[in-house]
């Protein structure tokens, strides 16, 4: 009974309202408590912190490496443009025919003193105008030394020469001819004449670079002889005294027989493959 009364006195005092002071106890009981929290949680961030920091500065050195290194690129740069080797200073043209050397430079457009840095990109762009506005080129190849610009042209084979009015004009494989009037004829090159059709003109050039050399070098003339039957007859002049009579279109395969032909000929006459292939000699007269 005394137990149960004790126990009724003490629910009562706890049922009562704490004092001020209770309560400030029981507050710097939880601070205390929180505190201590907070001191074993800090050493846990305590120990990630070096780490942390490291980490930041390798990536502060990083970003320092990748903003010196474009600085200095901007500055080579920069010193590149201002100085004269980012200029062009020289053009040489390497060409096998000396004529030829003044319509390339021409045609590539290039300029004292221009920036490289506008000729570079352009590069394939400059051969291929060469080649377009010189006909006579066959290929281009531009190299840079330096601040130095070389043009290596190189041209078709020479066959000969075309006559337009009074005046002469190398002819090439191609059935191109130079932009210049040929200022003399040079070598053992055949004269053609009459080629009005620039088509026959290309066709006849590239059977006549299908030849052999003996049969090149016994060509004197090539004059271009169209008839209503064969638009594409023509008449070649053999420095053996020999004419031969020929189609274009059949002039390369039939040209090799020729040696034989005229070696059986007992005088100076004509060779006539145009159709067939018979030769007869020259009327009396």
């Amino acid at each position: 009974m005394e137990s149960k009364r004790h126990k009724n006195k003490k629910n009562k005092r706890s049922a009562a309202p704490l004092t001020p002071w209770e309560k400030q106890q029981q507050l710097r009981a939880k601070r205390l408590a929180t505190e201590k929290k907070k001191k074993i949680i800090r050493p846990r961030y305590d120990k990630n912190l070096p780490k942390t920091k490291k980490k930041r500065t390798q990536r502060l050195k990083q970003h320092e490496k990748v903003l010196l290194l474009g600085f200095t690129m901007v500055t080579l740069i920069a010193l590149y443009c201002i100085l004269p080797i980012s200029r062009v200073t020289s053009v040489d043209v390497q060409t096998a025919h000396q004529s030829n050397q003044g319509d390339i430079l021409q045609a590539s457009g290039l300029k004292y003193y221009e920036s490289l840095f506008f000729v570079w990109p352009r590069t394939s762009q400059i051969e291929e105008r060469i080649k377009k506005e010189v006909p006579a080129v066959k290929s281009v190849d531009i190299s840079y030394q330096g601040s130095k610009i070389a043009i290596k042209a190189k041209e078709y084979a020479t066959i000969g020469y075309l006559k337009k009015g009074s005046s002469y004009y190398r002819l090439t494989s191609a059935g191109t001819t130079e932009n210049k009037i040929a200022a003399k004829l040079t070598g053992s090159y055949p004269t053609f004449y009459s080629f009005a059709d620039q088509k026959d003109l290309k066709e006849i050039a590239g059977a006549f670079a299908k030849l052999s050399p003996e049969i090149k070098q016994n060509i004197s003339e090539v004059h271009a002889l169209p008839s209503k039957v064969d638009p594409q007859r023509i008449r070649v002049y053999m420095n053996d005294g020999n004419q031969v009579l020929a189609k274009i279109a059949t002039f390369a395969e039939k040209m090799k027989y020729y040696p034989n032909m005229a070696a059986s000929m007992d005088q100076a006459g004509v060779v006539d493959i145009e159709v067939g292939a018979y030769s007869y000699p020259y009327p009396k007269k």
